[in-house]
C-alpha cells in the first residue's frame, strides 16, 4: 500500500482519554499511522508517495459508532422516511412512496421513523390510506410497529390472541387488535415479512457503507442475524468491506455452548447481546415508577436475575462478551448487578447498552460493573421534545446521564442507533457537548450539567469504540503504530464545541481515501 503524508492540518493527537495533543501533520504507511508532528518533521520520518494539503482541516481519530443497524439503515435508505412529519406529512409519504415506480407492483408496504407523538395511526387509517396492500409501518424505536388490518390478519392476530410474554398487542375498546403491536408481540408480523434476498441484504449494506463513509465514520457495531453475518464475511473476503465490523448475535441466536468464531479481515462478532427492556418512546423501557401519562404502565423487564445468570455464565465461560440493551433505571440496575457476578471476557469489556435513566446510585452500579456505556447523544435531541410528558422530572433528571460516568471512570462509547437516529457523528457529537440539536437550546428538565466536554465527546466516539469492540491496542488514536484511520472536516468551532456547520472532507480508512468531497 502506497505512503501518504496529510500536511497543513489540525491534527488531534495523543491517546486514551487525555484532552488532545495538537499537531500538524501525519505520515501513512501500510496501513498503519508512522509518524506525526510537524511537516518538516514527518517528512523526514519517511518517503511518501503522495502529500494532502489539509489547508487548517481539522483531523480526527476515525470517529466510529458504537450502535447502529447497518443493513436496516441501507433498507431506510431505499424505502420511506417518515421522521418528524405530521399525519398529512405521513399520509402524503406513505401514498407517494406506495405509487412509486419500484413499490407500485409490491404487495407488502414498509416504513421507517414514525413519530407516535406527531401523529397517531391505527389499522383502520393504514386501510384507508392503502387499501389493498399489506403495509406495516415501524415506529422510529424500532420497538413498535403500527400495521393494518390485512397484516394482522395474516399474522393470525385477533380478538382471542393473548398478549405473548415481553409483547403487547395494544387493542379497541371491544378487545379487537387495534394495529399497534409491540416489543415481542412483533415476532408473529416479522415471521410472515417477506425475507429479503441475499442480494438485497449486500446492496443494502453497500448503500449504506457508502453513506456512513461520506459522514466520516471509520467502524461500526451492528447486532446481526445469520443472513446479515454471511453477507459480512462474503463482502470481507472479496474486500468491499470499507469500515471495520464489530458485530454482535442475539442471545436467543446462539447456539449453545459454541465459541466465538475466528475474526474476519474486517469483520468479527465475539460479542452476545441481550434485551432487558424495551423503548422509552414505545412505554415498554422498565422504569422504577410508572409512566406519569399511563399510571398502569411501568415498562417490561424481561428477565429475573437468576434466569440471566443461568443462560450468560456458559456464554461468557465460552469466550463470549456481552452488550445489554438496557434503557430505564430498573434495567441499567439489573444490568449491573448481573455484570458484577459475571467473569470478564478475553475479547474486552462487557458493555450496557442505551445506559438512557440512571437509577439511584447509578454511577457506583456502574462502575463496579465493569462495563463500557455505550450512549446514543443524538437521541437525547428528541427526547427533550415530548419524554418529559411521559416520565417523572425526578427521572428526566437522570435521563443521559454522560459527565458523571466518564468523570467516575466508566468508559463510554458513542453511537447512533441508526435508523433509529441520524448517525451523523458531527451531530452526535454535538449533541454529547450541548445537550441540544444544532441551533437549538438544552431542555431544562434534563441535568445540562451531564455535557461532555469537547475532547471527551471525540474520544468517545474514537477510542471508545475501539475499547468497547476490544481493539484499542490497534486503532482509536492518533499515535504512531495504531491504524490509520481518520475523519478530516472542516466548519468546526475552534473550541470544539460548535459542529453545526461541520463537514466531511476526507474519510481515510486504513490508509486509503476511501471518501473525498
Amino acid at each position: 500500500m502506497k505512503s501518504l503524508i496529510l500536511t497543513g492540518g489540525k491534527v488531534f493527537g495523543g491517546a486514551g482519554w487525555a484532552p488532545p495533543v495538537w499537531y500538524d501533520s501525519i505520515l501513512l504507511e501500510d496501513g498503519l499511522i508512522i509518524a506525526v508532528g510537524e511537516a518538516d518533521q514527518v517528512r523526514s520520518a519517511g518517503s511518501a508517495a503522495g502529500e494532502v494539503a489539509l489547508d487548517g482541516s481539522l483531523v480526527l481519530p476515525g470517529l466510529c459508532d458504537a450502535h447502529l443497524h447497518l443493513s436496516a439503515g441501507g433498507r431506510l435508505l431505499q424505502t420511506v422516511d417518515l421522521e418528524g412529519l405530521d399525519c398529512e406529512g405521513v399520509r402524503q409519504a406513505l401514498s407517494v412512496y406506495a405509487n412509486s415506480p419500484d413499490c407500485r407492483n409490491s404487495k407488502w408496504i414498509e416504513a421507517f421513523n414514525w413519530e407516535p407523538w406527531l401523529c397517531q395511526l391505527d389499522a383502520d387509517e393504514l386501510d384507508k390510506l392503502l387499501p389493498g396492500r399489506d403495509v406495516v409501518v415501524f415506529a422510529r424505536d424500532l420497538h413498535s410497529l403500527c400495521c393494518n388490518s390485512a397484516v394482522l390478519t395474516k399474522a393470525g392476530i385477533n380478538v382471542d390472541t393473548p398478549d405473548p410474554p415481553g409483547g403487547i398487542i395494544e387493542r379497541c375498546d371491544d378487545g379487537s387488535p387495534d394495529g399497534i403491536i409491540r416489543e415481542a408481540a412483533m415476532a408473529s408480523i416479522r415471521e410472515i415479512s417477506p425475507l429479503p434476498t441475499t442480494g438485497d441484504v449486500e446492496a443494502a449494506i453497500l448503500k449504506a457503507q457508502d453513506y456512513v463513509l461520506s459522514l466520516g465514520l471509520t467502524a461500526i457495531s451492528d447486532v446481526v442475524d445469520e443472513e446479515i453475518e454471511a453477507v459480512y464475511r462474503d463482502l470481507d473476503v472479496r474486500g468491499k468491506l470499507e469500515i471495520d465490523i464489530d458485530a454482535w448475535l442475539r442471545i436467543d441466536k446462539w447456539s449453545v455452548g459454541s465459541p466465538p468464531p475466528d475474526n474476519g479481515e474486517r469483520f468479527r462478532i465475539n460479542t452476545l447481546k441481550i434485551f432487558l427492556d424495551g423503548s422509552l418512546g414505545s412505554r415498554t423501557a422498565a422504569l422504577s415508577e410508572p409512566y406519569t401519562d399511563e399510571p398502569d404502565r411501568s415498562g417490561v423487564l424481561h428477565y429475573s436475575d437468576d434466569r440471566l445468570l443461568e443462560e450468560l455464565k456458559p456464554a461468557v465461560e465460552t469466550g463470549w462478551r456481552l452488550a445489554f440493551h438496557a434503557i430505564g433505571d430498573r434495567a441499567v440496575a439489573q444490568a449491573c448487578r448481573v455484570l458484577r457476578q459475571l467473569p470478564p471476557s478475553s475479547f474486552g469489556p462487557h458493555r450496557i447498552e442505551h445506559v438512557q435513566i440512571m437509577p439511584e446510585d447509578g454511577i457506583r452500579m456502574m462502575v463496579e460493573s465493569e462495563a463500557v456505556a455505550s450512549v446514543q447523544p443524538v437521541h437525547l435531541i428528541d427526547d427533550q421534545r415530548w419524554l418529559s410528558g411521559r416520565i417523572s422530572r425526578k427521572l428526566c433528571r437522570s435521563t443521559s446521564v454522560w459527565r458523571s460516568l466518564v468523570e467516575a471512570g466508566v468508559p463510554l462509547a458513542l453511537g447512533s442507533d441508526w435508523p433509529v437516529a441520524s448517525p451523523d457523528p458531527c451531530l452526535n457529537i454535538h449533541a454529547a457537548v450541548n445537550r441540544s440539536c444544532f441551533g437549538e437550546k438544552p431542555n431544562d428538565c434534563f441535568d445540562e450539567r451531564e455535557a461532555l466536554t469537547p475532547h471527551q465527546a471525540v474520544r468517545s466516539a474514537s477510542y471508545g469504540w475501539a475499547l468497547a469492540a476490544g481493539v484499542d491496542a490497534e486503532r482509536g488514536a492518533i499515535v504512531p503504530g495504531q491504524s490509520a484511520d481518520l475523519t478530516v472536516l472542516t466548519g468546526v468551532s475552534d473550541d470544539l464545541a460548535d459542529w453545526s456547520e461541520a463537514e466531511v472532507v476526507m474519510t481515510v480508512s486504513r490508509g486509503k481515501i476511501v471518501y473525498s468531497k
